[in-house]
């Protein structure tokens, strides 16, 4: 049996008085545990999100007994140590981070310093099961002393994480990476970080740069007359496709924070991180004068809209 830890930042966050209120659709609880990084699903009711979160404590309770007992969590080929907790100062860094640019700052998800297998490239990871909301994230033990590891800044990667962490329940796919690489320093990594945002795209554009190399391969040991040109062109093509589809990604995240912001002006960014991928296409499509813009807002009925107008619309918004 799970013991209850009172004294976490989780469960401060969410007492049972706080699950109470906002099982029943409390608009002000739901605000403060958005600016929390509890955000709504895409048609979440209250109820259904106060269950999720009761799972979570459920599940982040597992965690706590397992390191306060034996001081490590396995967790699939994971092995998770007590002693390679991160600090919470680190997460104090960086909350001006996440709070500056979506108005959300978290604390109380475990996070530890990690290297799984074959983790030469990596930097780090959010790992979550959805419903269940079981949350947690791993960055690569060289941050455990330095601030940077290659092309990798430890605070704009927890950063990053973290954006990942909160906008799990929306289980965004086409816009994620890209929402999640403006905490980057880097205008490039802004621009371009999304651009393989599924496992597969990486893998193709790699099994490409694969084949040009066999290729390069047979020519000078088997097979002289073999063109490469064609091997070349192949990879360029793949390139492209996917930076044209990341081009046009970056255009449709500019038009749906363009048109958010004629309502929600300095908060549209906020706005169009708890918007569903459809959302962003549907705003980007609407006309750039703005005129269809209140009908689409007007439609827009579901609790998670509610939470949003709480917060951020005109003068009735909470931060």
């Amino acid at each position: 049996m799970s013991t209850r830890h009172d004294d976490t930042p989780l469960r401060t966050l969410l007492a049972e008085q706080t699950l109470r209120q906002a099982e029943q659709g409390d608009l002000p609880t739901l605000a403060t545990l958005d600016a929390n990084g509890f955000l709504l699903g895409a048609d979440e009711d209250a109820h259904t999100f106060a269950q999720r979160l009761r799972t979570l404590l459920r599940n982040t309770d597992e965690v706590e007994d397992a390191l306060a007992a034996k001081g490590e969590y396995a967790f699939e080929e994971l092995r998770l140590q007590r002693d390679d907790r991160i600090a919470p100062s680190r997460f104090e860094a960086i909350a001006p981070r996440t709070q500056a640019l979506y108005r959300f700052a978290i604390r109380w998800v475990p996070g530890f310093y990690l290297d799984p297998s074959c983790s030469f490239l990596f930097g780090g990871a959010a790992i979550y099961q959805y419903p269940d909301f079981f949350t947690l994230f791993i960055i690569r033990r060289s941050f455990r002393h330095r601030d940077r590891w290659l092309i990798y800044s430890r605070d704009e990667l927890l950063a990053h994480e973290l954006c990942h962490v909160a906008h799990l329940a929306l289980e965004s796919r086409r816009f994620e990476e890209t929402l999640a690489y403006q905490t980057s320093a880097s205008a490039f990594r802004r621009a371009a970080g999304g651009t393989f945002y599924r496992p597969t795209d990486s893998f193709a554009f790699l099994g490409v740069a694969l084949l040009l190399l066999l290729a390069q391969v047979v020519r000078t040991f088997a097979l002289a007359w073999l063109p490469l040109w064609p091997f070349w062109l192949l990879l360029v093509a793949v390139f492209a496709g996917f930076a044209l589809r990341q081009t046009h990604a970056c255009r449709q995240l500019r038009r749906a924070q363009s048109q958010l912001a004629r309502r929600f002006g300095d908060d549209a960014r906020p706005v169009l991180f708890r918007c569903t991928d459809a959302e962003i296409a549907e705003l980007s499509a609407l006309p750039s004068d703005g005129s269809a813009l209140d009908a689409w807002l007007a439609a827009r009925t579901a609790l998670r809209w509610q939470v949003i107008r709480t917060r951020f619309d005109g003068a009735t918004a909470t931060h």
